[in-house]
This record gives C-alpha cells, structure tokens and sequence, in this order.
C-alpha cells in the first residue's frame, strides 16, 4: 500500500518528460486537470501518494534493464536519417521571430566557421562540406536575412541559392521531435547549513576530456591508479563524498533534484535568499551515460506522466529517498560560475540566442548547421502562466498551441539528444521560457541550408 506522504501534481494535458528536456506524455484519463505547480495556486491543486519505498523498484523487471543497460532506453521511435530533398519542400519562411536575433545567431555561427581551419569537413546527409563552404552558406544567409526581403522572395532564393537537407524519422511520418531547454533557476546557499546540504560541484582538476584518437567511448574520464583512462565518479560516488575537502563546492542547495535539474538545463541561475545570484554555466562531465529516472519510474508505475518541472518537485518531497532516486542516474555535470550578464553558453563555444539556438546530435547534423524549422510551440500569458483559453482552442500543458516557423542554428548539444530526428530548441530564462519549454514538445520539420 502507497504511504501517506502528499505530493501536488500536474497541470493538464501534456507536459515535460525527464527524459528530455521538453519531451511530453498524455496523462492517463482518470488523472484530473489542475493548475502548474505554483504556490499561489496551492488550493487548485489534488492529491495523491508520494509513492513506493525504493526497495519496491527491486521487483520492476524495468529496473532491471535500468541498471544494467548503458544507456536506459526511450519512448521516441528509431530515427532514419538526413537526406536531401527538394528545395520545393521548404515552407514559406514567415520567420515568426524579429529579425535582430537570427542575424546576431549567424554572426556566431560564422566566428566558429572562421575559425575552423579550410581542411574540416561536415558530413551532412551522404555529403561532405567543408569550412570555407560553410563559411559561404552562413555568409549567403547574413545576406539574404539582412536585406529584409518578404516571405515569398526569401523563399525564391532559398531554392535558387540553396540545397535543402530533411531529417527523417523511420515511423513514416517524416518529422522530427522538437523539445525545449532553458536556464534554470534554483535556490542557493553559499555555506552549507542544516538545510542546504547538497553542493554543486566546480571542475575537479583530474577531469579530463577525451576525443577519439584516445579510443575510449566516453566523454570525460581520469586516470586511475594504474594509469588506465577510466569514466569520471558516478552520480553516487560523488554524492557519497568522493570528492569531498577538495575545495570544489561552487554553492550548497537545499535539493539533490534542484541540483539534476541544473544539470539537465546545462546551465542556470543560482538564487541566494537576499535575493543576490551568481550564472552557471556548463564545464565538463563524468562521462557516465544519462538515464532516466522519470522514465523508469513511469515505466514500473510510480508514477503517471507528468512534466520534467513537476518530476523535480515529485522529487523533492520524497525525503531521504530523493537522494536515492537523483542518484539512479550516473550522468553528472559539473559547472563555473559565470558574471551575471552573461548568456547560457552552448557546446559550439558562443552564447545562446533564445528561440533561435537549438541542441543536436551532432553526429547526424554537425555544429553550425542553420535549418528553417516548422512546428508548433506552447504559448504561455505574459506573467509566464497558463493562460485562460476558449473551449474552441487547442491546449496542451493547459497552453495554447500555435504554429510557427522559424530560422535556427545549432550551437548547442545535450546527452539526451540522440539521432536526426530529436532537436531542442532553447527558450532563454524566466517565468514564460520555463513554462513554454517545460510544455515543448511536438513533432516538426527541419530543412538544414547549404549554399550551391
């Protein structure tokens, strides 16, 4: 029998998976709407049992494949490939954004193209490029964005100018699965105290970032006492102290989950209770794979699908057990502290622009790529809350849906996104970019451009 403990749960509709960041679920029917997980709007919300005691998790055949897995497996389908396709595909670029932001995007994206030396090359679908010609395509839409032309001409010279890549999933529906990411924010204590417990961790000086001439299938390892280069700690034997008295705690929280969701967002805002905050930004792994939690507890029915900002308040109410779960996961990043004004930054070295950078894999679709996506994305008030919808809307997450088209560039990575067909597009910080992001997901349309 489930224990007594109380946990608030769920806003309707669909919502953010722990999975990936932005990845949505249907709730189960008997599950009753109710309003995000707000204080001010405690009195909306139902109840039901924090859930089983760990142990229980023993008996789930899921938790078996979980712990013995490399990588735990998800829910999206197997994903085909990047392939060419006419440039008669491409929708109307009615870019739904200002025009400032795509531009100040593609200026980053060149600096990474002029610095890559003219001998890298980029495999995008069955083609090779290299970085004087992507150099030419970055440059040929600086152009074209510049000169501020209408929809229709823009989309002339796209097809004249331009070959045009699809990422294509193999379930037959041609789409891709679009997600959303943002910059966290979590409460922090500069000094632990009975409350704050939990450090976020600096860099240790014994990480070491791999690349693929040292033959090893792992991002970030050390050497151990043999001289072997071996994965970084887990998630649990540096929660259990491993790197302990080494003067690397950056700031202390009260919350293992806060914690994993800084880590999920890959950089973020930490709060000190006078109000006072320091950024955090993204510097290095433990080379261990990311598994699911949120998944594994849905898959041996703990819990229903909620979204990823509910999964880390279900977290947080579970007591000790909290650190337990947090740690069934091994993947573990660490972070440097960052001046207040300055952006998340993404794998490519620059500073994410909202809306316009997105995560890829980057095997299938290299760094520095720019691509005209086609979806449709939450919508939230003003205030970043759900707002109140006419019964003739679509809602999802207790957000309208709209359509939108869009020009972006991939600046960023993530270890949750895997193939062609998984992109993660970044919403910036704030009320309305943790509400919109947390609801992102929908299937969509990614045309990758390069110049003829």
């Amino acid at each position: 029998m489930l224990p007594p403990a109380v946990f608030l749960l769920y806003i309707q509709g669909m919502r953010r998976s722990f999975l990936f960041p932005g990845l949505l679920f249907v709730l189960p029917p008997l599950i009753p709407a109710q309003e995000a997980l707000r204080a001010e709007s405690a009195s909306s919300f139902q109840t039901i049992s924090a859930g089983p005691e760990t142990d229980i998790l023993e008996a789930c055949p899921k938790f078996q494949n979980f712990k013995q897995e490399a990588a735990y497996p998800d829910d999206t389908s197997g994903l085909k490939d990047v392939s060419e396709v006419s440039t008669d595909a491409l929708p109307l670029p009615a870019d739904d954004m200002d025009r400032a932001g795509l531009l100040a995007a593609l200026k980053h994206t060149l600096t990474y193209w002029r610095a890559k030396p003219d001998s890298f090359k980029v495999l995008v679908g069955k083609d090779h490029y290299t970085a004087p010609q992507m150099r030419l395509t970055t440059q040929k839409l600086l152009d074209l964005f510049s000169a501020d032309l209408a929809p229709a001409e823009l989309l002339a010279s796209l097809k004249t100018q331009f070959r045009a890549y699809r990422s294509v999933a193999d379930d037959g529906s041609n789409k891709v699965v679009i997600t959303g990411y943002y910059e966290a924010e979590i409460k922090a204590a500069w000094q632990p105290d009975a409350v704050n417990k939990f450090p976020v961790y600096l860099k240790p000086a014994d990480l070491i970032k791999t690349d693929a001439s040292m033959g090893v299938d792992f991002d970030y390892g050390r050497v151990d006492d043999v001289g072997n280069l071996i994965p970084y700690y887990s998630r649990s034997e540096i929660s259990g102290g491993v790197l302990g008295g080494k003067g690397l705690e950056l700031v202390w929280s009260a919350h293992p989950a806060w914690i994993m969701l800084l880590q999920i967002q890959g950089s973020g805002i930490l709060r000190f209770p006078d109000g006072d905050f320091i950024k955090a930004g993204f510097n290095g792994a433990n080379g261990r794979p990311f598994k699911s939690v949120q998944k594994l507890l849905i898959d041996c029915g703990e819990v229903p699908a909620m979204s990823f900002k509910d999964f880390i308040n279900y977290l947080s109410l579970q007591g000790e057990r909290e650190l337990r779960l947090v740690d069934l996961n091994p993947r573990y990043i660490f972070f440097q502290p960052r001046p207040k004004d300055s952006p998340a930054y993404g794998a490519m070295g620059a500073g994410l622009t909202p809306g316009r950078s997105i995560a890829v894999d980057p095997k299938p679709i290299p760094l520095g790529i720019t691509a005209l996506l086609r979806s449709k994305r939450p919508v939230a008030g003003a205030d970043g809350v759900p707002r109140t919808l006419a019964a003739s809307e679509k809602v999802r997450g207790g957000l309208e849906f709209k359509e939108f088209t869009r020009f972006v560039t991939a600046q960023d990575t993530g270890a949750a996104i895997r193939g062609p067909g998984r992109i993660d597009l970044f919403w910036g910080a704030g009320e309305t970019a943790e509400t919109e992001a947390s609801s992102m997901k929908a299937p969509g349309d990614l045309f990758i451009l390069i110049a003829k």
